[in-house]
């Protein structure tokens, strides 16, 4: 499989969080698994909407849903390292757009992972996938709005 590096503008990043890496998500080496690090990059996206206040699904039934990750691990992370997860969207469409992530360790700043989330509008009553609507289109990147 070829390798697309994952480069992201620091600008872009406007959310952080910390977590620590529990001992039920290594593996017998002591190291996180590729499926806890994907459950820990899908917390930090949700601490992230949350704080932009916005829900996973709305009164009528609509929200996001992520169709693509893309997962750079460049270290092995251990177990109780803590871990800083930066947030950002890229510039955003009508149907949706890329969440980014960064990954460091707490207390050296190297990069442990990096990664790219793709997210569209969902209709969860109706099961298609719809167009965002300005207030999180406005949420997640206000640059937009902005004259």
């Amino acid at each position: 499989m070829s390798k697309q590096e994952l480069v992201f503008d620091d600008d872009l990043f406007v959310f952080e969080t910390v977590m620590r890496v529990r001992h039920t998500e290594a593996d017998a080496g002591q190291h996180m698994t590729v499926e806890s690090l994907t459950a820990l990059l899908s917390e930090a996206r949700l601490r992230f909407l949350y704080a932009k206040g916005v829900k996973e699904i709305n009164a009528d039934h609509q929200g996001l849903i992520i169709d693509k990750l893309q997962l750079d691990i460049v270290s092995r992370i251990r177990v109780r390292e803590e871990l800083l997860f930066e947030v950002g969207v890229e510039p955003i469409y009508d149907n949706g757009g890329n969440i980014i992530l960064k990954v460091t360790r707490m207390h050296t700043g190297e990069i442990v992972a990096k990664a790219r989330q793709h997210f569209r509008g969902y209709d969860f009553n109706l099961n298609k996938v719809t167009k965002l609507d300005n207030t999180i289109k406005e949420a997640l990147y206000p640059h937009l709005f902005r004259l």
